[in-house]
């Protein structure tokens, strides 16, 4: 009933379903990556880490999927090979039966609607100055602003039981359903609109009233069930909120999964993964993956 009344509403509202990912089939191993922030170093260790790439940067993961929440860019200086390795993988995981899933995070956002308020001097160097970055993020004409456009959406279901955004969800954003969600997101995109509802505080790129247990304990996993049982997921996993400690938080039981350790050597380059593997019998074991092994979270 729920992705019928989204597809409904957008339909109503005139919304064009551009850019949802279909072609991400179920697949019994998802790993999943909260912010880079323009780090390709430990953009790098941390895949390899999860046994995403090899030591050449290339795709090893045959038909898992592999989520990024968002937030590439800003706070470090290699956004360019962040973002061409990104583009690299995507195309290899296809060819080999597997899945890339990109999502938009607020940073992405701003630096399509020209808020560079956290660009470095070394990322804007390495575009050959600001006329050149600009002109990179272009939606319309620029390599990376097309990328992201053309394939990042703002929050996605894998595998039917789990629900990614960058930032947290609430129960309003929820009701709307992911197909709803993205076209709003796209569509203010598209319309250079970059203040819409979809895009602000309590928005799916910028809430962090989840991690931050804003309501109290027993309120926030209230909400936290409550978005579970509109989507009809068993959990949601967001980026956005750092976590001070370099590890994966898990609230209400592992329902809610925050993977933003600060993996960026702004945050202190912390290393750490999502990994959800299906089981014969239709559960899923949910571990996190440190340099140090593999901790189960559920």
């Amino acid at each position: 009933m729920t992705r019928f009344f989204s597809l409904f509403a957008v339909a109503v509202l005139g919304l064009q379903l551009i850019h949802v990912d279909r072609a991400s089939a179920a697949s019994n191993r998802i790993v999943a990556v909260g912010d880079i922030h323009s780090d390709y170093k430990n953009a790098l260790a941390v895949l390899q880490m999860a046994k995403v790439i090899d030591s050449k940067g290339d795709w090893i993961a045959g038909q898992d999927t592999f989520v990024q929440t968002g937030d590439n860019v800003d706070r470090g200086p290699g956004t360019i090979d962040v973002y061409k390795l990104l583009q690299k993988l995507r195309g290899q995981a296809s060819a080999a039966g597997g899945a890339v899933i990109n999502l938009l995070g607020n940073h992405e956002v701003m630096n399509l609607g020209g808020d560079l308020r956290y660009v470095t001097k070394e990322d804007t160097a390495s575009f050959g100055g600001a006329t050149a970055r600009k002109a990179a993020w272009d939606m319309q004409t620029g390599w990376l602003g097309k990328f992201v456009y053309n394939s990042f959406n703002i929050t996605h279901i894998q595998n039917g039981h789990t629900l990614f955004s960058h930032a947290d969800m609430s129960v309003d954003w929820a009701e709307k359903g992911i197909d709803q969600m993205n076209a709003l997101a796209h569509k203010a995109l598209k319309d250079k609109k970059f203040k819409e509802p979809i895009f602000t505080t309590y928005g799916p790129i910028w809430n962090r009233d989840l991690a931050k247990e804003e309501a109290g304990e027993s309120e926030t996993c209230e909400v936290i069930e409550n978005i579970k049982q509109i989507l009809g997921v068993k959990r949601m996993i967001s980026g956005h909120t750092a976590q001070s400690s370099g590890k994966v938080l898990t609230l209400c039981g592992s329902s809610y999964i925050g993977i933003d350790v600060g993996i960026t050597a702004y945050y202190g380059a912390n290393r750490a993964a999502l990994e959800i593997i299906e089981n014969n019998d239709g559960t899923q074991t949910v571990s996190a993956i440190y340099p140090s092994g593999k901790v189960t979270l559920s």
